[in-house]
């Protein structure tokens, strides 16, 4: 099973597209709109929340080739907007037990998004999953470059177990994760986004973007999230539906330096949820 918490879920859905006919060898086309409650990354949020809508599409050739494209569409009251665009292609595969994949993501942002990996431009992943038929075991490795040309790299690791009906229609599998990485995404985010008064700039008022923020731990290596999830999957003919709740425990807070000021982060466990419907043409 694909790994669903990189590239920020934003294409939740057309990875479930192809979970229950990866077997096939066969090109196809998939779309799907899907619903995500908060943008959630590494255990990090903004301070209001950014519910996303988003429709997509996905080539995928028999080769294992593919390409997707989605934009997502903020649905939190006074901030209603198209907040974000993906390009994405790739390469999987699957060989017995072993499956992989590896793609590339451009990210094309709104200049008022306050998404937490806003500053983010593009990510390089490369993920490996082996079925151990009592476990499925996924590694990914990220890296995700920031419009000021740092670039953050990014490890994790999930178990997961499936359980599945007996017509194959219907799957559900609890899923545990560790996530592990640096945090400059979070500084330049905090540097152009959260600390902006946005209530001012949506009354038109002018506030100038403070520059003088530092996070200690931005480029250091850590743990940085748990995660513990319930994706689940019905699929019949050329359709699927999905749900996801999880549930993320942060780690590492930040230790933020401003002007003539230390701030102590305290994260807070995020509970957050999507859905979403695809269909696959034969």
């Amino acid at each position: 099973m694909k790994a669903l918490k990189f590239s920020f879920i934003i294409l939740f859905v057309l990875g479930t597209a192809s979970i229950f006919g990866q077997n096939e060898k066969k090109s196809y086309v998939s779309t799907a709109i899907n619903y995500i409650s908060d943008a959630v990354f590494m255990g990090r949020k903004d301070s209001i929340a950014a519910p996303y809508l988003y429709p997509s599409i996905a080539y995928h050739h028999k080769s294992g080739v593919y390409g997707k494209g989605s934009f997502s569409y903020l649905t939190e009251p006074d901030e209603s907007r198209i907040d974000l665009y993906l390009l994405t292609a790739g390469f999987d595969f699957k060989k017995n037990k072993l499956s992989g994949d590896f793609s590339v993501t451009k990210y094309f942002f709104n200049n008022d998004s306050y998404n937490v990996i806003s500053e983010v431009t593009a990510d390089i992943t490369a993920s490996l999953s082996y079925d151990f038929e009592i476990v499925n075991l996924i590694v990914n490795a990220s890296n995700y470059l920031s419009n000021n040309e740092n670039s953050d790299l990014f490890l994790s690791s999930e178990i997961s177990h499936d359980f599945l009906t007996s017509d194959n229609k219907f799957q559900i599998s609890p899923t545990a994760g560790i996530y592990l990485g640096s945090q400059n995404f979070y500084e330049e985010y905090y540097i152009n986004s959260r600390i902006r008064d946005r209530k001012n700039n949506n009354q038109g008022n002018t506030t100038q973007t403070i520059t003088e923020v530092v996070i200690e731990e931005s480029e250091s290596f850590n743990l940085m999230a748990i995660e513990v999830s319930l994706p689940m999957w019905y699929s019949k003919n050329s359709i699927t539906v999905a749900f996801l709740p999880a549930l993320v425990f942060p780690q590492h807070e930040a230790t933020i330096l401003g002007d003539e000021t230390v701030v102590e982060e305290e994260l807070e466990n995020v509970f957050y949820w999507m859905v979403g419907i695809s269909y696959r043409f034969k």
